[in-house]
């Protein structure tokens, strides 16, 4: 089977007024030793917790799903980032891979999925699930959304409301999330729905909170646009 070429993101355009430098984007995704670590707990609590919101403390400038990921990858992670196809978002993307020396691929082939724009069934569809005897190998997606809340204020205009059960959730949460499309709900469900394979999925609000949706858990839709 002839493999996919990879695909070089373009190069970074002038930046958009007030946005920072390119050099200024790359040092505040740049996380220290604390950081990492501080960020890993946080991260691994919602992951074991599915559907809990946590919260991040991360720099005021990148996006938050971009920072967040910046903790927790490397040279070795192979990295596939979404982008609105605006020159920020392209600089950004850039900014990862320069801050985390992370390699180019295609979706399809990464263990590491950055969404800086809504995530699409389509993209969820690409993604690498692992295999039965090497499931850790399915990539792990951090989606950029607007805002997270836990639901028992109700749904918000424009949120979707999901309901997660399965390891970690004593009987069910409700997760109430701004800027993720319906659609990706159930294209998730199907991705996880052959376990141990799967992806492991952070949603990332610009506020810093997150939340975290394994391949473990089992994800409804409620209701929401």
């Amino acid at each position: 089977m002839t493999e996919s070429p990879v695909r070089t993101l373009p190069a970074a355009a002038p930046a958009p007024a007030g946005a920072p430098p390119r050099g200024d984007r790359v040092r505040a995704l740049r996380r220290g030793p604390r950081e990492t670590q501080r960020d890993f707990t946080v991260l691994l609590d919602v992951l074991a917790r599915p559907g809990r919101i946590g919260r991040l403390r991360l720099p005021a400038h990148p996006p938050a799903a971009a920072a967040a990921a910046c903790g927790l990858i490397d040279f070795e992670v192979p990295l596939h980032v979404l982008t609105d196809g605006s020159a920020e978002g392209v600089a950004w993307a850039l900014a990862v891979h320069a801050a985390t020396g992370a390699p180019q691929t295609e979706a399809a082939r990464a263990r590491c999925l950055l969404a800086l724009r809504p995530l699409r069934p389509a993209d969820i569809g690409l993604l690498h699930r692992g295999s039965p005897l090497d499931p850790e190998t399915g990539a792990r997606v951090f989606a950029q959304v607007d805002t997270l809340s836990d639901g028992t204020a109700g749904g918000t205009d424009g949120a979707v409301t999901l309901a997660v059960t399965g390891p970690g959730v004593p009987t069910e949460r409700r997760l109430v999330v701004a800027g993720l499309p319906a659609a990706s709900v159930p294209a998730l469900a199907e991705a996880n729905a052959a376990f141990p394979r799967g992806i492991d999925l952070f949603l990332v609000a610009a506020d810093g909170s997150v939340a975290g949706l394994p391949r473990t858990a089992r994800v409804r839709l409620l209701g929401g646009a």
